[in-house]
């Protein structure tokens, strides 16, 4: 591996987006090889003269690329796979906006003349077509949340959750369905959908979802022997994440589950579990009351594994195109 260098001018990027352009170069053109291991983040930190932070921070980055695999008291590795995923449209938002960030922060400008950038810019953007109003109809939270989630960064698209076993027993869920330009749900409701309104099935478009590699890999990782348990809002939650476990011959009679509407629980649960499926987004840390329990859990080492899923890459760029294709029509029509 070649010795890494940090660029200290005032032009270079950050540290540790140069740690990461590093390492991610040095993993794609094989000087560093799968199950190789780098350098420690004390190592690396005093080496260039950084705070460990600085380097740790870098090294989460790769993990979460799937690029290097952190095991605790080990230290950091070159993934076995150490092949980049596909960078979706939130992460690569996230990303450049980082970078425009860092860059606005080298100009010494203050975090309220940053905000009034974007503001005044979204302004003038915005005037200039009106919104889409978007449904998107499913039976559990979980996945109505993999919606918002990646319908955020659309621009001039407003997005509205709603559940399908709520419509359904709404007798005016037909007009309700009416004011919106396109109505999203999963192939497994779409068929069902139309068939009770009807008169939606020109602006209805199902989509497929899939677990992300993230997810899949770690639970790759468990064992019939870990005691595993999930964290679930509803019971469609609950089955989807059991019917993955059974494809690594883990069999759902020795997975336990606690419902999010069980959380007085939380504490006897997380004891008896080596390993905790949650959905994306979810932190247990945020009920303070159950910090005690938590950092117990993961001071034996106890594993929280975030189980995420989006909409797939082929069904993302139809309904992209769909959107497309109305806003253009509100051009046409001097909308």
């Amino acid at each position: 591996m070649e010795k890494f260098r940090l660029d200290k001018s005032p032009s270079a990027p950050p540290a540790y987006q140069q740690i990461i352009a590093f390492f991610d170069q040095q993993i794609k053109n094989r000087l560093l090889q799968p199950g190789e291991k780098l350098p420690p983040e004390r190592d690396l930190a005093e080496e260039i003269g950084i705070a460990r932070g600085t380097v740790k921070r870098a090294y989460e980055e790769l993990v979460r690329r799937g690029l290097v695999e952190a095991f605790s008291g080990r230290g950091s590795f070159v993934a076995a796979e150490a092949v980049a995923p596909t960078e979706d449209r939130k992460d690569k938002a996230v990303r450049l906006i980082d970078q425009l960030l860092d860059q606005l922060s080298r100009l010494k400008f203050s975090a309220q003349d940053i905000r009034m950038f974007f503001d005044l810019r979204l302004l003038g953007r915005e005037d200039s077509l009106r919104n889409l109003s978007v449904a998107a109809v499913d039976c559990n939270p979980e996945t109505l949340k993999i919606f918002e989630r990646q319908f955020l960064l659309i621009p001039n698209v407003n997005l509205a959750k709603i559940d399908l076993d709520d419509l359904f027993k709404d007798a005016g869920a037909a007009s309700r369905l009416e004011i919106f330009d396109l109505v999203l749900t999963t192939t497994t409701h779409f068929q069902e959908l139309v068939d009770r309104f009807p008169q939606i099935r020109n602006k209805a478009v199902q989509v497929a979802v899939a677990p992300t590699r993230t997810s899949i890999i770690s639970l790759a990782r468990l064992t019939p022997a870990q005691r595993i348990g999930i964290l679930s809002e509803s019971k469609r939650f609950q089955s989807i994440v059991l019917d993955h476990l059974r494809t690594f011959d883990i069999p759902a009679a020795s997975v336990r589950t606690l419902f999010v509407s069980q959380l007085d629980r939380l504490d006897d649960f997380i004891a008896s579990m080596d390993a905790v499926i949650v959905p994306a987004g979810y932190s247990l840390q945020k009920n303070r009351e159950h910090l005690a329990a938590l950092q117990a859990f993961t001071q034996r080492g106890g594993v929280i594994i975030p189980f995420d899923y989006q909409i797939e890459r082929g069904s993302l760029l139809h309904v992209e195109e769909r959107l497309r294709s109305l806003l253009d029509e509100d051009k046409r029509n001097g909308q």
